[in-house]
């Protein structure tokens, strides 16, 4: 814990403190530490574990996949009952309010216990890319005893797949970014073109891929480290975010969004678990994980506040405590979208394991409970330990799926999400023209992924952003054309970068 403590600082001021002076500006990580990193074996591990928690740190900094992930599209409500705890800034981001969101406007101080200003602010990620940086280089040019080649490229590969995974994470909220591998950059730099950030990634995770291992001898570390697993489903949503906006290259990340995905599922190193186990699913760790965000209150591995786990929004008590303040959910799914995805007369294990008898209440009696297969005990005003699963497998089968509908093969792509539908316990899709296949196809990710950070990304990356039919209150396709998907940018970004831009959308 202490080497972490400095770690992290260390970091912080690499490119807090010096960031003022000169964009990016890190002075050398030994100069600032008394040179202990690095020197053994240990010392890459635990800097390498200290990756996946800068990473928890930035995610966990605001109520970031709540709220850019779901709410945004709508379909979560506030709602009308909620203990007087003041969350309409969920009703803000479903009407792509954004700028009162992250300026908080008079009158609503509460909202200041969620840190949303943070959903415009990219520094905590590259402190996250900052550090893979220096793993890489430092090892690279370190005799470090003990250390063996094939550990180290695994090392090397592990740093790239968190790179990589801070820059998805961030091409998804602001678009264009500004892009860097070298440890120790003090130039500054314009925004790189986000596709062109996306295929950078996808080329580092290709050069790095056969590093990782597909499984772990150590039970914890399965979906808590980077896996040859995790960096296929990442590379398959890269690839599928690019189709979306490379039209000319589109066919081209169908493919080998398809391809990826039958190398996963051929593996045999992951699975689907049976739904009556949902809560070893979300408990993270599973053979069905292929990366979570690993939540742990007993060894003090949380979010930064409690308040910005996804469950927060959507359970009440006995699984919400104290029940003073808790008798009421702060927001819910609309009972109009919840009956398109889940047809009356129609059986779905899912409705079983993840709602309640009020599933289509329109008020704060709804409860989803993916996240809480146990009640807390006690009065402690605290959530359950669950991982937030960042990508897992049944998501990745999805993927495949829908790659395989636009290569125009709705038969593959229908058998794939037939396995999805089998293990919920459904009736199988049965066809339709290939438009309908599609669609099928979206409404499964819906209903499987609800409430795990994906929705309204996938809404973006499909175009069906401007479709009411799938969001809330949809943008015009002159909107989306401007940038009306992203979120604004912290203006600091402009300190000392005579390059830098804003994203326009928001400076009207």
């Amino acid at each position: 814990m202490f080497r972490r403590f400095i770690y992290i600082t260390a970091c912080l001021l690499l490119i807090s403190q010096y960031g003022c002076k000169k964009f990016l500006n890190v002075e050398p990580l030994d100069r600032l530490s008394g040179n202990t990193f690095f020197k053994s074996v240990k010392d890459v591990e635990d800097n390498a574990w200290d990756l996946y928690g800068l990473f928890r740190d930035a995610t966990g900094s605001c109520p970031l996949f709540a709220l850019a992930g779901e709410a945004r599209g709508g379909m979560l409500a506030m709602s009308p009952k909620s203990d007087g705890s003041d969350r309409t800034f969920v009703e803000f981001v479903s009407r792509n309010e954004l700028i009162p969101v992250i300026y908080r406007p008079a009158g609503k101080e509460f909202w200041d216990i969620f840190d949303l200003h943070m959903l415009a602010d990219w520094k905590p990620f590259y402190r996250v890319i900052q550090a893979c940086n220096i793993l890489i280089y430092e090892i690279n040019r370190r005799a470090i005893p003990d250390l063996t080649e094939d550990r180290k490229k695994a090392y090397i590969a592990e740093a790239t797949f968190m790179r990589c995974m801070a820059y998805f994470i961030m091409v998804r909220l602001w678009g264009d970014v500004v892009y860097y591998t070298d440890a120790y950059h003090q130039s500054p730099l314009p925004r790189e073109k986000m596709v062109t950030v996306v295929d950078n990634c996808i080329t580092e995770l290709n050069a790095t891929l056969a590093d990782l291992p597909w499984t772990f001898n150590e039970p914890a570390y399965q979906g808590a480290r980077a896996s040859r697993g995790s960096a296929i489903a990442l590379l398959m949503e890269f690839h599928m975010w690019n189709a979306g906006f490379d039209k000319a290259n589109a066919q081209k990340h169908y493919q080998a969004t398809a391809d990826l995905g039958q190398e996963l599922m051929e593996s045999g190193a992951y699975m689907l678990l049976p739904m009556e186990e949902s809560f070893t699913i979300f408990k993270g760790r599973s053979r069905e994980s292929l990366f979570d965000i690993v939540i742990s209150s007993n060894y003090g591995e949380g979010l930064a506040e409690k308040w910005n786990d996804l469950s927060e929004f959507v359970v009440h008590y006995p699984y919400k405590r104290p029940a003073n303040g808790h008798q009421y959910s702060f927001t819910y799914f609309r009972a109009e979208y919840l009956r398109r995805l889940y047809p009356s007369g129609v059986p779905d294990a899912r409705i079983e394991m993840w709602f309640d008898s009020q599933m289509f209440a329109n008020d704060g009696t709804f409860m989803f409970l993916k996240y809480n297969s146990l009640y807390e005990q006690g009065n402690s005003d605290v959530n359950v330990d669950n991982n937030l699963i960042v990508l897992r497998y049944a998501g990745a089968v999805l993927l495949r799926a829908e790659a395989l509908a636009e290569l125009n093969r709705p038969d593959e792509a229908v058998n794939l999400m037939n396995i999805i539908r089998q293990r919920a316990r459904t009736p199988a899709y049965r066809g339709g023209t290939l438009q309908a296949v599609k669609d099928a196809i979206f409404t499964e990710r819906a209903k499987e992924l609800m409430m795990e950070g994906h929705y309204y990304f996938d809404l973006v990356r499909t175009g069906r952003v401007t479709n009411q039919q799938w969001c809330y209150y949809p943008l015009t396709q002159a909107q989306f054309d401007n940038g009306g998907w992203t979120w604004p940018i912290n203006t600091a970004a402009l300190d000392n970068n005579p390059y830098m831009q804003l994203n326009n959308y928001w400076l009207r």
